[in-house]
Formats: C-alpha cells, structure tokens, sequence
C-alpha cells in the first residue's frame, strides 16, 4: 500500500512538473514576441494600428466591427501609458496564450493530464495560433472567448446541473460575438449537438441553456442599441466584404489552399511523432484514459462537431449565398483541432515518452517560426532596403509630424485629419498621443468632433497617392500648408512617399479645446 501510494505522489508531482513546463512555455513565448515586436526595427501590422486608432475612445461599436478588441487595447494603453508595437504584440500573443489555456482545460476533461498537453502543444503550432497571432485584430482577439466557449458548454453538458458553467457560457458567447460576429457559427454547433443528443428533452440542459440564453441578450445588449442608433453600421461593411469579386471555383481553391498551408505548420512535429513511434522510441500502452465508452464517443462527437460544423457554415455562405471567404475569418475555428487529433491518433502510445518528443519538437519549430517570422518580414527588407509593411519609417513619421507642428504652433498637437494607417502610426509614437479623424470623417471618428476641429485645430496629412477628392477641398481651404518626401527603403527595391500636410488653426470666439489636456474625450 505505501509503495502505491509513493507511486501515486510521484506521478502526480512528474505530472505538475509536466504543466509547470507548459505554463513556462506560454510565458517564454509571450515574451519572445513582444520583445521581438518591442525592439526589432518594426512597423506595427496594418489591423493593429486600426485598432490604436479605435481604442483611443471608448465606444459600443465602429463603423466597421463589434467593440471589444478596441476596449480591451484601450484599457491597456490607460496602464502603460499609450500604445506601442510591444503592446500590440502583447495583447495579440496574449489572447492567443489565454485561448491555448482553455484549450488545455478542455482536453483535460477528454484526456490525461499529459496527454492534454500534447494537444495543446499541437494546437499552438497551427499558424493561427503563432505568427497569425501576431496582429490584434477581432480574429486574434476572438481567440479566447471562442476556446472558453467551447469549454464551458462541454463542462455544462457534463454537469447540466451547475448553472455557473451555463452563466459563465453565456457570458464568454456574449464577449465572443461584441469582438466577432462569426461566434454565431460556433453557436450553430452547440445546437447541432444538442439535437444529435436529443438534449431538448433534458430539463436541467433547457433551464441552463435559457440562463446562457439570458446573459447573451444582456452582454450584447448595448451593442445591439449601439447598431439601431448607427443605422447597422457593420453589417453595411460586412455586406461590401462579402460580395463576391470572383470565379467561386477559384475562390473556393485559395480558401481550402491557404487552410491547409496553416495547418501544415503542425506537421513536421506530426511526421516527428511518426518517426519516434517507427523506431520505437515511443511504445503503446492498453489504455491512457479512465473515461467510458459512452464518454469517449461523446466526446469524440463534441469534437466533431465543433470543428466542422462552423468550417461547414462558412463554405455554405459562399455557395447559398455567394458571398465571400476571407481565410483569416475562421481563425477560431480550429481551436479543437489538436485535441481530436491527441484522440484520434495518440490516446493509446504512452502519454511520458509522448510527452517529452511532442515538448522538444513544439519547442523547436515555434522558435524555427519566430525566427523565420522577424528575419523574413523584418530584418531580410530592412537590408535590402525593401518597402514593406512592417518595415514602415513610422518613427520617422512621426518625428517629422511633430516637427512641422511645432514650427507652426505653440499648443500639443490634438487632432490629426487623415487616414488610420497614417494616424495610427504617428499615435504610438506621439505623447500625448492625437486624436485621429479618420478620412476627415466623423461618422468613422465619433470620438472627434466638427467642434472640436474649430476649438483644437488640426494637423491634414495625406499621402499623395492615395489623394481623394475630399482631401483635396479640405486642402484647399487651408492657408499653412507643405509637403516632404519620406523616404520607405532605398533603391532599387524601396521608394519615396510624397505627403502633403496643411495646419487648420483654431478658429476664433471658440470654447476652449476639450482635447489639450487630454487627448481622450470624455
């Protein structure tokens, strides 16, 4: 009896080793990232320096998404005072370390404590869950609250009973859908599964599905009023994107090519495992999990259905309906992926010899895709003088923003009038940081107003290549004026950006600027 006891304790103390490795691996891998993002000579990604444009105001909904990746980024630029590309990265890589934490708390109730592991390990290698990570934006952001609602259905089908796991549900689908309005096709799969089951008919299940039902309607309920006041902004975008621009055969064919070219980033680790189980460096045991047969079809069920039931809804929108497939659209959608995998293929080879090649070979290639990552996007352009995205001069930018608004004003620069892109970059480097009215428009920038332009002033900035006719009325009607050349690169693969600035001075008998304090309104 006492030997068995001592086996037990040391399993279990070889197990908490075994998470505390896991846990040690988010947090090197959250910190890589946000140093690298930090330090290396990068431009925030283009979606990131939307979403520090949108975070600086907090509001119920932009003109183009649900709000809560720019609260969520506003909330952390109010902490670290104001935004910056490590920020971003760390927001970004955050969501996904905290969905791959749900990821583990669902396998572990299909799987042993290692073996759940071993699917985590396999999910963060799915590009959606590394250097697609990189960017937050609503797809990144949706990462957590899609895996926590995965969760807290199977924890309530299990124990219906347990109203918090259904008001929890409830509460996580309600923050899912105000960051992404695709939760509604995972949403589709929890009652398809009800009906596979027959559930319906289940008292408990009903009484805590209305509860879910319940706190849904009021997470989401300002948002919803927030869409009445503003005509249903969003799906007015939403709509434009989904109109199909091309053949649906060959949209159809990039779609699942591109799918599968992110998946593939697990299978070098997959092909791995193959080798060590051929020389038998990994050996089968008889059982490797203490769950029912009824169970273990449950849960394989669950994990069908989850998985292909939302894929399955978003391939049908482009034949019912024509509309279009972005690829980075289902990016929560694979969330499950790697536990069904573990299920499918691993749950009879023993779970420690499993566990050690499946660490050593995730370790191997995040770090081979971190590298490849920053050497190809970053450093690679950066020698050869190449204009890409993240090697925007956005310092630059801003420095010569700055520049001109003190050579011509005495005040803190408070507003911008120009695009997001520009804005936002020349904001995570400006303290205090401006507010941007976006294209010069205030249905896009409710945080601004036509007051606020005639109190504050306002510094137009517009790319001359990019030039529209409203910027060019609004640059006509200016006095103070200029352009410069930025130079992106060098030759022969970089090129000059022609930009020209005016300065709109505040007009006179106006209430003080609201803005020169602070540049968050009220």
């Amino acid at each position: 009896m006492t030997r068995s006891i001592n086996k037990d304790k040391l399993s279990f103390i070889e197990t908490m080793k075994d998470e505390l490795r896991l846990f040690t691996f988010f947090a090197v891998y959250l910190i890589a990232w946000t140093l690298c993002a930090q330090f290396l000579p990068t431009a925030s990604e283009l979606d990131s320096t939307e979403q520090v444009v949108w975070s600086q105001s907090w509001q119920w909904g932009y003109y183009k998404h649900p709000p809560l990746p720019s609260l969520l980024l506003c909330v952390l630029n109010a902490l670290f005072d104001g935004p910056s590309k490590g920020l971003n990265a760390f927001a970004a890589q955050g969501c996904n370390i905290l969905a791959l934490f749900y990821v583990w708390l669902l396998a572990k109730q299909m799987l042993s404590r290692k073996l759940a592991i071993v699917a985590v390990l396999i999910t963060s290698l799915i590009a959606y869950h590394n250097f697609r990570a990189f960017s937050f934006n609503h797809n990144t952001v949706s990462l957590p609250f899609t895996a926590a609602a995965f969760y807290y259905f199977y924890r309530a089908l299990q124990v219906p009973e347990r109203l918090l796991n259904w008001f929890l549900l409830g509460l996580v689908c309600g923050l899912a859908l105000l960051t992404k309005y695709s939760i509604l096709l995972v949403i589709a799969s929890f009652f398809i599964l009800l009906l596979w089951y027959r559930l319906f008919k289940n008292i408990p299940v009903m009484l805590g599905l209305l509860l879910s039902i319940a706190v849904f309607l009021v997470v989401i309920s300002p948002h919803v009023y927030w869409l009445a006041e503003n005509n249903w902004r969003p799906f007015h975008y939403l709509q434009d994107k989904l109109t199909v621009s091309g053949n649906i055969a060959s949209i159809l064919f990039g779609f699942i090519a591109t799918q599968l070219i992110r998946l593939s980033f697990a299978v070098p680790t997959l092909i791995g495992i193959w080798v060590f189980i051929k020389t038998g460096r990994i050996s089968k045991v008889e059982l490797n999990s203490g769950n029912s047969p009824d169970q273990a079809s449950f849960d394989r069920h669950f994990l069908w259905i989850i998985l292909f039931t939302p894929l399955t809804l978003a391939l049908l929108q482009l034949f019912l309906l024509g509309s279009e497939l972005n690829s980075n659209w289902i990016s929560a959608f694979f969330l499950p992926s790697g536990i069904l995998l573990t299920v499918i293929f691993f749950k009879d080879w023993d779970s420690t010899q499993l566990l050690k090649r499946v660490s050593l070979l995730t370790w191997i290639t995040q770090a081979v895709i971190l590298i490849f990552f920053f050497v190809f996007a970053v450093i690679y352009p950066s020698q050869v003088g190449s204009a890409s995205r993240l090697t925007f001069p956005s310092q630059a930018l801003a420095n010569k923003v700055a520049e001109i608004w003190r050579s011509q004003q005495q005040t803190p620069l408070t507003i911008m009038i120009t695009d997001y892109w520009s804005g936002g970059t020349v904001s995570l480097y400006m303290r205090p940081e401006p507010m941007v009215l976006i294209d010069n428009s205030i249905e896009k920038s409710p945080w601004v107003t036509e007051q606020d332009v005639q109190a504050c002033g306002a510094l137009i900035l517009v790319n001359q290549a990019e030039m529209t006719e409203d910027f060019k009325l609004l640059l006509d009607q200016v006095a103070i004026k200029g352009e410069f050349i930025l130079p992106w690169g060098y030759a022969p693969k970089g090129k000059d950006l022609h930009y020209l600035w005016a300065i709109k001075t505040s007009e006179p008998n106006q209430i003080a600027c609201r803005l020169s304090q602070n540049t968050s309104p009220d």
